[in-house]
C-alpha cells in the first residue's frame, strides 16, 4: 500500500552513504574530514568535533522504552515540522493534494504549497471536531496525505481515538497525526497503534512539555516501511549530538517532565476559570494554551504589545476563530501580570 504511493524517483533513490552509515563502531575515526581537537567544552559528555549518529540510535532506544513502542519504529528529526517537510517530499507530486482541517497549524498548508501541492480544507465542526459527512467531498485520486492535529492548535481540543482510526480505515492515503501536546492531554498518544496501522503517522516533539524547545528534536512514531524513506531522503546528520544527548538525559527522568506538566495544567485551569469570570468565551483546552473569544481581540492585542510588551497571538483571518487570540500558559509570575494588564485594557482597572 505504502509503496504506490511514494514518487518514482523516491523509490529509485539511493541515499547518500555518510561516513557514520558505513562504520558506527568503536575505534580511531580518519575518515570523515574532521578535526580531531575540540575548542569548545560545555561539560557533556559528548565529542562535539565528531558528527552525530546519523540514526539517532540511542535516543531511538531511549524513545522505544518511553513510549513501549519498538525501535525500528521510531524515526528521530530536528523538530517535527523536518518530518512534515519530509513526507511531503516522499509522497507529493506536483498538483497531488492533502487535506487539512482548519483551524489548525499553519506547517501543514506551508511546506504543502512549497512542494506546489494543493491544499484541500475541510473545516471542523462547531465543536471543532472532524466533519465527517462533509470530508468525503475532499478526497480524490489525487489526495496523498491527511494531516490531523491533536490536541488542536489553535484550539486546544482533541480530535477522539476513533475519529483518528476511522480517517485511517477510509482513506488509503497517508494519515499524519501532528501529537506537539499531547503529553498535556487527558488523553493517551496514539503513537502505540503506528506500528499496526500501515498508512499512520503520529509525530511528536521534546518542544512543548519537555520545555526543550531549544534542541530541535522531534519524532515520528509509524510503520517500519515509511522509516526507510524517512531515512533515504533525510539530510546525513539532521539531528546534532549534543541535541541528541540532552534528549537522551531527559527521558531518564520522565517525572520532571510530568512535575512542570502538572504545574501548567493547573495553571491553565487557573487562567481559564479567572477569564471566564471575567466575562471571557475560554474554549475547552487539552494543550498548554488558551483560544479566547472576545470583541475586544484585536485591541487586547495591540495594547498588551504596545502598553506592556506581552506578546500573545491573534487570529484575524483563520475561519472558526476571528475575534480570538491565544495565550500560551506561562509561570504563575507571568499569568497574573497578564490578567491585571487585561483587566487594565478592557475594564481600565487593576
Amino acid at each position: 500500500m505504502i509503496k504506490k504511493l511514494v514518487r518514482k524517483n523516491i523509490e529509485k533513490l539511493k541515499p547518500y552513504s555518510c561516513a557514520r552509515m558505513e562504520y558506527s563502531g568503536e575505534g580511531l575515526f580518519m575518515d570523515a574530514n574532521e578535526n580531531p581537537l575540540q575548542s569548545v567544552k560545555i561539560g557533556l559528555k559528548v565529542g562535539l568535533n565528531r558528527y552525530p549518529d546519523p540514526y539517532a540510535m540511542d535516543l531511538r532506544k531511549s524513545l522505544s522504552n518511553y513510549l513501549r513502542v519498538p525501535a525500528k519504529n521510531i524515526f528521530v528529526s530536528s523538530g517535527s515540522d523536518e518530518i512534515i517537510d519530509l513526507l511531503m517530499r516522499i509522497f507529493l507530486n506536483e498538483n497531488d493534494e492533502i487535506v487539512i482541517f482548519e483551524p489548525t497549524y499553519g506547517m501543514y498548508r506551508a511546506s504543502a504549497e512549497a512542494a506546489n501541492a494543493k491544499v484541500k480544507v475541510c473545516l471542523l465542526n462547531a465543536d471543532f471536531q472532524i466533519d465527517f459527512r462533509a470530508l468525503p467531498r475532499y478526497i480524490s485520486k489525487k489526495t496523498k496525505m491527511i494531516f490531523i492535529c491533536r490536541p488542536n492548535n489553535p484550539t486546544g481540543n482533541l480530535i477522539s481515538e476513533d475519529d483518528v482510526i476511522s480517517v485511517c480505515k477510509m482513506f488509503d492515503g497517508i494519515v499524519v497525526v501532528d501529537e506537539a501536546y499531547i503529553e498535556f492531554s487527558s488523553a493517551k498518544s496514539v503513537s502505540r497503534l503506528s506500528p499496526l496501522i500501515q498508512n499512520l503517522v503520529v509525530l511528536r516533539t521534546f518542544s512543548k512539555a519537555w520545555g526543550l524547545a531549544g534542541i530541535r528534536v522531534g519524532y515520528a512514531i509509524t510503520s517500519a516501511e515509511i522509516i526507510n524513506y524517512l531515512n533515504k531522503v533525510k539530510l546525513p546528520y539532521n539531528v546534532s549530538a549534543v541535541s541528541q544527548y540532552i534528549a537522551t538525559l531527559a527521558l531518564k527522568e520522565p517525572n520532571q517532565m510530568i512535575k512542570l506538566r502538572d504545574k501548567i495544567v493547573s495553571e491553565r485551569e487557573k487562567l481559564k476559570n479567572i477569564l471566564e469570570k471575567m466575562g471571557f468565551k475560554v474554549f475547552p483546552s487539552e494543550a498548554n494554551f488558551l483560544l479566547i473569544k472576545s470583541e475586544y481581540s484585536d485591541k487586547i492585542f495591540e495594547k498588551l504589545i504596545e502598553e506592556y510588551r506581552i506578546i500573545i497571538r491573534r487570529f484575524k483571518n483563520k475561519p472558526l476563530v476571528e475575534d480570538c487570540f491565544r495565550i500560551s500558559i506561562g509561570t504563575p509570575q507571568q499569568n497574573s501580570l497578564l490578567l491585571k494588564s487585561i483587566k487594565k485594557i478592557v475594564y481600565g482597572t487593576n
